[in-house]
This record gives C-alpha cells, sequence and structure tokens, in this order.
C-alpha cells in the first residue's frame, strides 16, 4: 500500500502530550517511520500535527503495474478482491481516479490479471464515475463470484495539464511508479506529439 495524501498543519485535528519527532526525512523505502533521518527536540506546535490518508485500494496480479492489474481493496485490515459481476468503465475509473490517474482506459473482467486469492469482498459494483472512492459506490457482498471473475482496470499513463490546458492541449505528464511528471522538450517533436494525441483518445497532433 501506499500513502496518497501528506499533511503537516493538522489536518484531522491538534493532537496532545509530547511531540516526540521531527524534521522527519524518509526516503520511502524504511520499514518503519523510526528509520527515517529525524530529530527528538523539536520547535513545532500541535498546529503542526503531521496527518497521512493511506490507499485502501491497489492493483496487483500476472504483469501489473501501477497503472494496470486486477483491483484489490482493503476492508477491515484484509486485502480482497472485487468481483466482476456489472464491472464497467464507471467503475474502473473511479478506482484509476483514486490511485491519481485521470481516467480509465479499460475495466477487464474474468481475472484478465490472474487470479487472487482471499476473500471477495465487493461484488455488483455500480458507480456513476464521479465518486472519490470505490468503496463510495453502491456494491453487494460477494455470494455468488469465484476468483475467475476477479475485476482489472487500465489506467490512462498520460494527461495534460497547465494553464489555459484543455482535454486536446497542455503540458505533458505521465505517470510512472505511482508519481506523476513532466517530458523534457529536448528533440521533442510532431511525431511525439502525435503518438500522445493518439494515447488520449484523438487522430493526430496539430
Amino acid at each position: 500500500a501506499r500513502a496518497l495524501s501528506a499533511s503537516g498543519d493538522a489536518a484531522y485535528g491538534q493532537g496532545t502530550g509530547p511531540i516526540l519527532m521531527d524534521d522527519v526525512r524518509c526516503l520511502g523505502f524504511e520499514a518503519e517511520l523510526q528509520h527515517c533521518s529525524l530529530t527528538s527536540r523539536h520547535d513545532c506546535h500541535h498546529e503542526e500535527d503531521a496527518s497521512v490518508s493511506c490507499a485502501t485500494i491497489r492493483l496487483r496480479g500476472d504483469h501489473a503495474t501501477h497503472s494496470e492489474g486486477r483491483v484489490e481493496v482493503l476492508q477491515n485490515g484484509v486485502w480482497g478482491t472485487v468481483c466482476d459481476d456489472d464491472w464497467d468503465i464507471n467503475d474502473a475509473t473511479v478506482v484509476c481516479r483514486q490511485l491519481g490517474s485521470p481516467h480509465a482506459l479499460s475495466a477487464p473482467g474474468r481475472a484478465a490479471y490472474g487470479q487472487g486469492t482471499g476473500p471477495i469482498l465487493m461484488d455488483n459494483v455500480e458507480c456513476r464515475g464521479s465518486e472519490a472512492k470505490l468503496q463510495q459506490c453502491n456494491f453487494t457482498t460477494s455470494r455468488d463470484c469465484g476468483h475467475d471473475e476477479d475485476a482489472s482496470v487500465s489506467c490512462a499513463t498520460i494527461r495534460l495539464r497547465g494553464r489555459y490546458a484543455t482535454d486536446s492541449e497542455g503540458r505533458v505528464e505521465v505517470f510512472q511508479n505511482g508519481v506523476w511528471g513532466t517530458v523534457c522538450g529536448d528533440d521533442w517533436d510532431i511525431n511525439d506529439a502525435t503518438v500522445v494525441c493518439r494515447e488520449l483518445g484523438f487522430p493526430r497532433a496539430f
């Protein structure tokens, strides 16, 4: 699992008692916060208490990446899969948005990325496409599914951003290893732009 956001302004309210860590600097691979660089002396107040929002959804399976794979959700400390009954592009778009991608490209079913294990936690998922989390959509608990019906997604890995950006023009940003970044303009030409446009669903670049 990974963090979706990090805040240092007591986003979930101010704590009480001692402030035990300050100037925390993690590289991201540490097993525990105590393994990160930090100081125990501080110049903080509780209005600066740190907060996190952790991912409760992940993509797993054969050849899975940060943008495509079998959908797994976290419920009561247990990871489980989602049944593909009623699974469609609206459901997949909510998953992709939850993972930081703007939209879904497809919503494969039939365990397209291999069968999961453990409980099947959601069935008959029905999203409008505007929900912030898959768990906010209508769903039932599985009674008639097997892991051969595990739901999957393929999320967009490219987007256009910037001042005056639209769906068809803007600064190119790509999604790699769970992070959005830009593309350097060295050697950038119309052929490169055409590939981007095709990936976004447009016939060619102008």
